[in-house]
């Protein structure tokens, strides 16, 4: 490739995710302003709907199963439901209202991918599953 069509896919690129993250961002200040939900919830479920529509691609071209994909669809889900209860409980015990749901969130967050393996573990042990790698 030279560096024309190099330059070429890297503006190509770069113009592609600026255009998925101006309508991330409409999106979520359409759902804070329109359904009145709070930041924290809005950026949460659009986010978890852009991961899902990702996932969804991907079953779609063939890179997964339809049980691998659901799989990554609830984590997906299940993450972003922790992310969001941690930063509204932080919000609630933090008086700083920027920097409350970052430190909840990614606290939720954290806290999900540390039982995330065990609870995996828990489920393939169970009679009748069907153990895999975690």
């Amino acid at each position: 490739m030279d560096t024309r069509e190099a330059r070429t896919a890297i503006f190509l690129e770069a113009a592609r995710d600026a255009g998925m993250e101006a309508m991330r961002g409409t999106a979520v200040y359409a759902a804070v302003n329109m359904a009145q939900l709070s930041k924290t919830v809005a950026a949460a479920a659009i986010s978890c709907a852009f991961r899902i529509v990702d996932e969804v691609k991907k079953l779609h071209s063939g890179d997964r199963t339809g049980t691998e994909c659901a799989e990554a669809v609830a984590d997906v889900c299940l993450s972003a439901l922790t992310g969001v209860v941690c930063a509204e409980l932080a919000r609630k015990r933090i008086k700083n209202p920027t920097l409350a749901p970052i430190l909840g969130s990614a606290a939720g967050v954290f806290l999900y991918e540390l039982s995330k393996v065990p609870v995996k573990l828990a489920v393939d042990a169970l009679p009748g599953a069907n153990p895999t790698v975690a």
